[in-house]
């Protein structure tokens, strides 16, 4: 005899994904400090050949959500390859496309693992956060109709660009026009970084800060828009359940 699921009351579910949201921050905030150590030494003490190799690992863990910030990896790289050597324009070049494709292949994993893991996970514990599976197959129907557009522009913003493989996954997002947008998107972003920390060298701090801004602006906007959206959730169910009465 099967077991019933659980029931969730919407207002639970609500603090639940409020609280998970809130958790999540603190814990990406704590181990961005740390993140910039063991990216910083590593980088800009390797040998020539090896940073090559650091570059491509780092920015493919960056885009599998470990927390490797690319706005530390790009500039240090830009500056300890790019200037340090002399490359000029080449060098930026270079630097960007072995960036864009270590971000890529990180993307396509997190894209696999959205794909398997998205919908059970939605299944089992959706409801604890007024998630549900027709709430995907609706997300899925839109993103199909620009979802290669989408991909690009979510891997131009901090924050975004990270998690973007996941859901893409998840929403089936079609492969080749995923591959194609994480790839332009992840190398506009790249060559932007990498060309600043070659033009201001050790100086490439300076770029930290309006880094950190971006995207604690793209956290705030985030965090409104899923209040904004629970509150709608919880009023359209609250409305269903006084029609249904």
């Amino acid at each position: 005899m099967e077991s019933a699921e659980p029931t969730v009351k919407p207002g639970h579910a609500a603090l639940y994904r409020i609280s998970a949201t809130a958790v999540a921050i603190a814990l990406t905030t704590m181990i961005g400090g740390a993140a910039v150590v063991a990216i910083y030494y590593p980088l800009r003490h390797a040998h020539f050949a090896f940073q090559w190799l650091l570059v491509f690992l780092m920015m493919t863990c960056e885009s599998m959500a470990i927390h490797l910030p690319s706005e530390v990896i790009l500039p240090v790289a830009g500056w300890s390859i790019v200037r340090d050597h002399h490359l000029g324009l080449e060098g930026i070049a270079g630097v960007s496309l072995v960036a864009a494709a270590g971000n890529t292949l990180g993307a396509l994993l997190l894209y696999e693992a959205g794909r398997r893991g998205g919908r059970p996970l939605v299944r089992r514990y959706g409801r604890y956060v007024l998630v549900h599976e027709s709430d995907i197959d609706a997300a899925e129907r839109r993103i199909r109709s620009s979802g290669a557009w989408a991909v690009f522009v979510a891997r131009l913003l901090p924050v975004v660009r990270t998690y973007v493989g996941f859901v893409s996954g998840m929403l089936a997002v079609p492969l080749p026009s995923y591959t194609v947008a994480t790839f332009a998107g992840s190398l506009v972003w790249s060559a932007a970084f990498v060309w600043l920390g070659a033009a201001l060298g050790a100086h490439w701090g300076r770029i930290e800060g309006p880094a950190e801004i971006a995207g604690i602006v793209v956290l705030a906007l985030l965090a409104v828009a899923l209040l904004a959206i629970t509150a709608a959730q919880l009023r359209s169910r609250s409305a269903a359940t006084h029609h249904i009465e």
